[in-house]
């Protein structure tokens, strides 16, 4: 598989708005108790998918499929957010993480990793909401 790029794409600010709708039904999907962690995780990682998404979007960009497309996803779209985004990456990336191992490596997920994630998730949210509110 080839690496994945960022690419320019028209700018659409109502599509944004979609993708951060599908970000806000993934993260309240993960709020459900009953869940498993590896199914809460999954969950989160696709709001936080849908949230750059939007802020990509709404910036008239869009990464590609490839190998690292997650990371360069949440790369790129942190740095269109106003702020300091640094911890925020890692929180981010670390979420990401625990994805992979839930969905690849049947790994164990901690319910505090998942309450990690949570947090991130909802910090990005937030963010993209103010920036295709601004």
């Amino acid at each position: 598989m080839s690496e994945a790029r960022v690419e320019r794409v028209h700018s659409d600010r109502v599509l944004a708005r979609e993708f951060l709708a599908q970000a806000r039904t993934f993260l309240s999907d993960a709020q459900f108790a009953d869940l498993s962690a590896p199914s809460r995780a999954v969950l989160l990682h696709n709001a936080a998918v849908g949230a750059c998404d939007a802020i990509l979007q709404a910036c008239g960009l869009r990464v590609t499929s490839g190998d690292r497309a997650h990371v360069l996803r949440l790369e790129t779209a942190l740095s269109a957010l106003n702020g300091d985004t640094e911890e925020l990456l890692e929180d981010l990336d670390a979420s990401r993480a625990r994805r992979n191992e839930a969905s690849y490596a049947a790994g164990f997920i901690s319910q505090a990793s998942v309450v990690d994630a949570q947090e991130a998730t909802l910090e990005l949210v937030a963010r993209a909401e103010a920036f295709l509110a601004g």
